[in-house]
């Protein structure tokens, strides 16, 4: 198992191009099983690799426009910081 960043283990994404649902859950404060499930009711489309899933960066924009902002929010004040 790969060692968390110290930005994904206070909860807060880097922009990446591709997300795990678990590391979405963790940032969201939900379980994955209930994100999973939200993510679903939005439409969103998922990408599978082995037994991990994975949410497109472009899905994230384009239909949760709410955690997008929150991701873009997050990167600039890591960026400053």
């Amino acid at each position: 198992m790969l060692a968390r960043s110290d930005t994904q283990r206070d909860g807060a994404l880097e922009v990446q191009a591709v997300y795990s649902v678990a590391a979405l859950a963790r940032a969201a404060n939900v379980t994955p099983h209930l994100l999973r499930r939200l993510l679903l009711a939005n439409g969103v489309t998922f990408v599978r690799a082995g037994r991990a899933t994975f949410v497109p960066l472009s899905e994230i924009e384009a239909r949760i426009p709410p955690l997008w902002e929150s991701i873009k929010a997050a990167e600039m004040v890591r960026r400053s910081g």
